[in-house]
């Protein structure tokens, strides 16, 4: 087994702080998809990075000193094991989870990070036909959420320990009794949206935000938004506690021009208040409301007419012309709401909402797909853009861009994104608008580091821990894996 070196060197980087460290390591031969995950839930007991490569996987084990511990080597046995449920700490071991597509059978690894030995189990599940929906890792145990095919039945199933696992299962058959509607299922998945995890410990992008169904796990509940209908939310409620589950349908305030142009609408639930904007080419509306007082709302809208008069800063128009840390992306500014307004008709709403107490600091307007194509020769490698993804933990991957071509001739495609947006400012507890300025923040200055950094990257993961926030990235030009450490100078961003 080769031997990996751990170099700490300590930076400063602009204000925030900044460290790197660097685990030199050939890993894994790119001929197949490699996943990094990172396990923060349990900081005392330290960082594994878990990195998944087929039935391949590599855990370097780093202290809470960020020292490197442990290299360790897994060949896993299980067959139909593909899909990464998530990691927990039990003690000294290490837990990795991995399930089949139905969540029938879950593969558990069991790895000493004393010693490096593992063993591997395998745990059946209660339940067949359940489709995954999302997964979260807790201090020492995890979350697996999943639905029954074609039905309006929720899963969970809590795995915890070595080998044991609860489960809870919330119907809405009793909510959704018309037979003529549509089942939750189909509404999730015939119709190709899915459901979108979001986590408020990092702030969310516009392209993360802009899906339909999102999903999100606070304060022993979890909260289901369906936003397929244009002028209704309707919002799922499983109660963890006492297993039980509601819903409601929260309507959006109508548009005055709805019937001269289609209007589209979405919505974001951030620290128990749920914010809904819709918007035509006419206009744009922004609603929100507490969620244990619904009756209550503060609405604001503009026309193509009329300036923004709860806006804090310019309306822009973004073009990441290659995605994330391949090409910085440029920005300019939109002068007329006339002009942001044809735009956004054009493109898919989306809002997202980050603290800056007292206020609530959020990010208004929408994205879009565009999609590049190029033409590749033999054993060529390609570098492009990806969509960030949010992983079990809360952290942001991207799966990794890199691609090798054996045949002579082949054609790869990826999407960039194009955004039109502007930022305001709300009061978190009134929900008048405030005349603050919008601020920059930590996470802003990782991603602009990034995007000027050289050279090949891949496997990019921005997380969290113990109240900081990191970078990592794999340096196809060192053969490196690069932690980089940003000091948080302030707990509250937003990114676009």
């Amino acid at each position: 087994m080769r031997k990996y070196i751990l170099i700490i060197t300590l930076l400063i980087y602009t204000i925030q702080g900044f460290s790197q460290f660097s685990v030199f390591s050939e890993y894994f031969p790119y001929n197949q998809k490699t996943d990094v995950y990172t396990v923060t839930s349990n900081f005392d007991m330290g960082l594994p990075l878990i990195f998944v490569s087929g039935k391949d996987v590599k855990v370097f084990y780093l202290s809470n000193k960020y020292k490197l511990q442990k290299e360790i080597q897994i060949r896993r046995v299980s067959k139909n094991s593909r899909l990464y449920l998530g990691s927990y700490i039990v003690d000294s071991n290490l837990i990795i989870n991995f399930s089949n597509d139905k969540l029938t059978s879950v593969s558990q690894i069991t790895v000493n990070l004393s010693n490096g030995s593992y063993e591997e189990q395998r745990i059946n599940m209660a339940h067949e036909n359940v489709e995954f929906v999302t997964s979260w890792e807790l201090k020492d145990s995890l979350f697996v959420l999943g639905i029954l095919e074609n039905s309006n039945n929720f899963i969970l199933q809590k795995v915890y320990g070595c080998g044991l696992y609860s489960m809870q299962e919330f119907s809405f058959d009793s909510i959704f009794s018309d037979t003529k509607s549509p089942s939750i299922y189909s509404i999730i998945y015939e119709q190709g949206q899915s459901l979108r995890k979001i986590d408020s410990s990092i702030p969310v992008s516009l392209k993360i935000s802009s899906h339909k169904n999102k999903v999100y796990l606070t304060n022993n509940r979890i909260l289901i938004t369906l936003d397929e209908q244009n002028n209704t939310t309707q919002l799922l409620t499983l109660h963890l506690n006492d297993n039980t589950c509601s819903a409601v349908n929260i309507p959006y305030n109508a548009l005055q021009n709805a019937e001269n142009s289609p209007t589209l609408s979405n919505s974001f639930i951030y620290e128990n208040t749920i914010f809904q904007i819709n918007v035509n080419k006419y206009e744009f509306g922004l609603n929100i409301k507490c969620l244990n007082d619904l009756n209550t709302a503060t609405y604001y809208h503009f026309s193509r007419n009329n300036d923004i008069d709860f806006s804090n800063s310019a309306m822009y128009e973004r073009n990441e012309k290659e995605g994330f840390l391949f090409g910085d992306p440029v920005t300019w500014e939109i002068k007329t709401t006339r002009k942001f307004l044809k735009i956004l008709s054009n493109m898919s709403p989306s809002i997202s909402v980050f603290n800056k107490y007292p206020n609530f600091q959020i990010l208004l307007g929408g994205v879009m797909d565009v999609h590049q194509a190029a033409g590749i020769m033999s054993n060529t490698v390609v570098s492009s853009g990806g969509e960030m993804n949010i992983n079990p933990n809360g952290s942001l991957t991207m799966p990794d861009p890199n691609y090798n071509f054996p045949t002579n001739y082949s054609f790869t495609s990826y999407s960039s994104i194009k955004s039109a947006y502007f930022s305001s400012m709300i009061n978190g507890t009134s929900f008048n608008h405030s005349n603050k300025s919008i601020s920059k923040y930590t996470y802003d200055y990782i991603i602009k580091y990034a995007n000027y950094m050289t050279g090949r990257h891949g496997l990019v993961t921005i997380f969290k821990m113990n109240g900081d926030y990191y970078l990592g990235y794999y340096s196809y030009q060192d053969k490196t894996y690069n932690i980089e450490w940003f000091k948080n100078i302030d707990d509250f961003a937003i990114q676009y």
